[in-house]
């Protein structure tokens, strides 16, 4: 299992120099240490003893510097960008109450220790992530602002929380190879004016939710405006799985409308150099017969791409709806990688594992989703052939395994197998628990395998 594809593909990640070979290479130990066993501690997760102290003692390397990684991670992940590529931003809370003995962590919300994690992921128009753009961090000092909501809304705009989704825009939109088209995602908490500003005034393209019911230059509430428009199709649109309400994915009909407005500045901000108006577009997406007991479905997305025909309204549309692959990530961080288990003394000993967990989540999702958009790629961009034969066997109950690689769809129906998914005509491909529940199977099986040889 040495220098196995996912140790090779990994590793273009990490290609740091800390001035110090042994470094980087103990990195690159505890990087596998971690995919091929989530679910157990440092020193459960390392062969012996003295691996375990060395994992410790590259954490708590001053050498280690979390800025150096980010830079790695994000220049692999350049790399592998092309075309139109979406850049989804969003903050998780990474709950760490229970770590009593943690140094220098406060808090993530009003009543919870933690850290806020606000990251910005690539990924393709289809669904597939190219990796990490931008992480950053932060934890508050006190539970509860001294300042009223009312004293926090004048703040410029710099010394707010919100700050970090123009912060990342900024941060993960430098650097962008030619010939590559990003356009910047949010959720509703990046409905900012100052974001807006930003964008177009680095010629950025973005598709936020909006919220604000904000004003136009001919005194209308956009928001008002929109839902008083007459619909102009009906479309059927693939609403992703909420694991939060326990709702599945379907299809659902919805009607569409959208315009085009110029919001202007609100009252409270101060900044002469923010412009005083902004023309940007508008689509609303409104579910037409919404379900027994639940809310309607409505978006309202704000935009600067142009908007010409219903076809580019739709796209518009569909490129949102993968912005659900942000909440697929954090899933994946916390619940399968164990992000809130993290069991280090300091909040800056935090900071890199966290990042090592993203990268780690990320390639999870790659897997995942590269087979269900290109199904006939060959299983080796993944898997060593140990891995790919293995997995063959381990299904098949058979000590012969195939001669030629299978395809990378045929690999994933095996690890959902294996990790416990019932593969039910009805149920649809494997999901993200399913693909690192049987990787977790898959190397515990080969650990055994080739410790018994």
């Amino acid at each position: 299992m040495n220098n196995s594809n996912l140790q090779k593909s990994l590793k273009k990640y990490f290609e740091i120099d800390f001035g110090d070979k042994r470094l980087r290479e103990r990195l690159l130990m505890f990087v596998e240490s971690r995919f091929k066993h989530p679910d157990k501690s440092i020193l459960g997760s390392s062969s012996c003893r003295s691996q375990a102290k060395a994992f410790y003692r590259l954490i708590n390397n001053d050498k280690l510097d979390i800025t150096k990684i980010i830079n790695s991670v994000r220049a692999e992940t350049l790399s592998r960008m092309c075309g139109k590529v979406l850049l989804i931003q969003d903050t998780t809370e990474i709950n760490l109450h229970g770590h009593k003995k943690t140094e220098d962590i406060g808090y993530c919300s009003n009543i919870t220790r933690g850290i806020r994690v606000h990251s910005c992921i690539a990924i393709s128009p289809e669904g597939v992530p190219f990796g990490l753009l931008s992480q950053s961090y932060e934890t508050r000092e006190e539970a509860k602002s001294p300042l009223s909501k009312h004293e926090k809304s004048l703040l410029p705009i710099e010394d707010k929380e919100s700050f970090r989704w123009i912060e990342t825009l900024i941060n993960s939109t430098v650097e962008i190879p030619k010939g590559v088209h990003f356009i910047t995602i949010c959720d509703r908490e990046g409905d900012i004016y100052e974001f807006y500003s930003e964008a177009i005034k680095r010629g950025e393209d973005f598709i936020i939710r909006a919220v604000q019911n904000r004003r136009t230059d001919e005194n209308e509430k956009i928001l008002t405006k929109l839902r008083e428009a007459k619909p102009i199709d009906k479309v059927m649109i693939h609403i992703p799985r909420n694991s939060r309400k326990n709702i599945p994915a379907r299809e659902v009909e919805m009607e569409i409308a959208y315009a085009q407005v110029n919001i202007i500045k609100p009252t409270k901000i101060k900044d002469k150099q923010i412009a005083p108006q902004l023309s940007i577009n508008l689509v609303r997406i409104t579910e037409i017969k919404p379900q027994k007991n639940e809310e309607k479905i409505e978006w309202i997305l704000a935009t600067n791409l142009p908007l010409s025909d219903n076809s580019s309204v739709m796209e518009i549309v569909e490129h949102y709806t993968q912005r659900w692959k942000i909440e697929r990530f954090h899933y994946v961080l916390k619940s399968g990688l164990g992000a809130e288990k993290i069991q280090q003394r300091s909040y800056e000993t935090i900071k890199p594992v966290l990042l090592i967990y993203s990268v780690i989540a990320l390639y999870i999702l790659s897997i995942t989703y590269m087979s269900r958009v290109l199904p006939d790629l060959p299983c080796t961009i993944f898997f060593d052939d140990d891995e790919w034969q293995y997995l063959y066997r381990i299904i098949h109950k058979t000590k012969k395994a195939p001669k030629t690689p299978y395809s990378i769809s045929e690999a994933v129906a095996y690890l959902g197998e294996l990790g416990s998914y019932k593969r039910a005509p009805s149920d649809g491909p494997p999901g993200v628990k399913s693909i690192w529940n049987g990787l977790l199977k898959l190397y515990i099986i080969m650990d055994a395998l080739v410790g018994q040889g």
